[in-house]
């Protein structure tokens, strides 16, 4: 149901007549329901019922979660598909394979199969609808052993709340896109617990009482095992040093040495709650052990959340920060992590909380520059201008976001955090990994043979 236009366009001269038609499908906004899906999925043969899948729902956190689970499920030795959205920089990025982006003619060839069942059901799916009915494809073709879905939105009606899951995960909940999903956490609760299904098992790293009551109702009620992951595990030693996440984990199967490259103690719920979701799914997935918890977290890579790149000697930090619960996750680990003096390059949808995500980050700032991610979509500059001014704030403007990086990069000394929105991440990503020597390589170009047979 999350209808994200793409970050990141191909030339018109080079995008390909499919990529251009899953492109054109933007223009029809979001639809509520799963009734599309199910019947471009029957014209497809029902790929989603080919492998065992996990759906990961929530507010903020369930990507990192996503990503998480995904290579322990790989290093456990199981070829394993991962679905998420949106992506930073290059469209492949929604679905890997093996930790790896799925192939061009790989994905050329699932579009077509997603063309033929649209003709056949008589309708033109939403560009979500068509982006998850391609990754089911795609997974089934490819052989994978196992299927983690990053939800879009909500989790009720959402598109990929089409599988019968063998595990529920849902992360911190709050407000947003009240607009589809209700304007209390008790109602937007509601929603995510649509992912709660009979034969689930269900976890969750939500602390709020009314939050947990609303998911263990779901769960009682379908007979599925629930699980709140902080009340059955302890944490100690927690490091923040150069970058990573350390700490360790006791739970009642066994204790773990954690070390992540996700930055920032806000990850240790969210990999907490990977662990825990790994130990219930070892009685299914039987290779799953200690060893390969502990490896598949470290071996995670996850861009965008906290990422740190050093460039001309100076320190630069990227996330997304695009909510209230997100921007007060990371303003810890901006205390802790980032040496002053400090620059913040902000943009942020007009669709979210703007003054209040702004009012939680400016004041750990030295100096700030505004800048527009996503132009039809962004908070003008004269408005986030006015709110800075209301704080006491002064702040400089940049239109383009390349722009606004420069600038940034020019200002001397300390270190830099870009964030308000993904679209922005993603626009400092392409940025970044252009300007560093040793580009990052966690979304290297694949080769369709990486993604067309099973691994052992």
């Amino acid at each position: 149901m999350k209808d994200d236009p793409r970050i990141a366009r191909e030339p018109a001269s080079i995008q390909s007549p499919e990529l251009a038609w899953l492109d054109s499908l933007q223009a029809s906004g979001i639809r509520p329901g799963l009734s599309r899906v199910r019947s471009l999925l029957r014209h497809a043969g029902n790929p989603h019922r080919q492998y065992p899948s996990l759906i990961v729902a929530g507010t903020n956190g369930k990507g990192s979660v996503s990503a998480n689970l995904a290579s322990i499920l790989s290093a456990s030795g199981y070829k394993v598909g991962l679905y998420t959205s949106p992506h930073l920089v290059e469209l492949r990025e929604r679905w890997l394979i093996g930790g790896v982006p799925v192939g061009m003619a790989t994905l050329i060839d699932a579009i077509v199969e997603l063309e033929r069942c649209a003709a056949r059901a008589g309708f033109a799916p939403t560009y979500f609808e068509a982006l998850t009915v391609v990754a089911f494809i795609l997974f089934a073709r490819t052989n994978c052993d196992a299927v983690v879905l990053e939800v879009g939105m909500g989790g009720r009606l959402d598109a990929t709340n089409v599988v019968k899951p063998v595990a529920s995960v849902i992360t911190p909940i709050s407000l947003d896109h009240t607009e589809f999903l209700g304007d209390t956490v008790t109602k937007v609760a509601r929603e995510k617990a649509g992912v709660i299904h009979p034969g689930s098992v269900v976890l969750t790293s939500n602390s709020s009482r009314e939050i947990v009551d609303v998911l263990r109702r779901k769960a009682l009620k379908v007979k599925a095992p629930f699980h709140l992951a902080s009340e059955q595990t302890s944490v100690s030693d927690l490091s923040l040093a150069e970058g990573r996440t350390a700490f360790r984990l006791v739970t009642a199967h066994a204790s773990y040495a954690i070390s992540s490259a996700l930055a920032g103690a806000h990850q240790v719920s969210n990999l907490t709650l990977a662990v825990r979701t790994a130990e219930e799914l070892a009685s299914r997935f039987d290779r799953i052990t200690v060893a390969s918890i502990t490896r598949g977290i470290e071996e995670t890579k996850w861009r965008g959340r906290f990422e740190r790149f050093a460039i001309a000697g100076r320190s630069i930090f990227v996330d997304g920060a695009h909510n209230v619960s997100a921007a007060e996750a990371i303003v810890p680990s901006i205390e802790q992590l980032v040496v002053r003096p400090r620059t913040l390059v902000f943009g942020i949808m007009a669709d979210k909380d703007v003054e209040s995500v702004a009012r939680i980050l400016f004041p750990h700032f030295d100096r700030l520059i505004l800048t527009i991610p996503y132009a039809p979509r962004a908070a003008s500059l004269e408005d986030l201008t006015a709110i800075a001014g209301s704080m006491g704030i002064s702040a400089s403007s940049e239109e383009n976001p390349d722009e606004a990086f420069e600038v940034a990069l020019a200002g001397g000394s300390g270190s830099i955090v870009i964030c308000g929105s993904l679209y922005l991440a993603g626009a400092a990503i392409a940025f970044l990994d252009a300007r560093r020597a040793t580009p990052n390589e966690a979304m290297s170009v694949s080769s369709d043979s990486e993604n067309a047979t099973p691994t052992a």
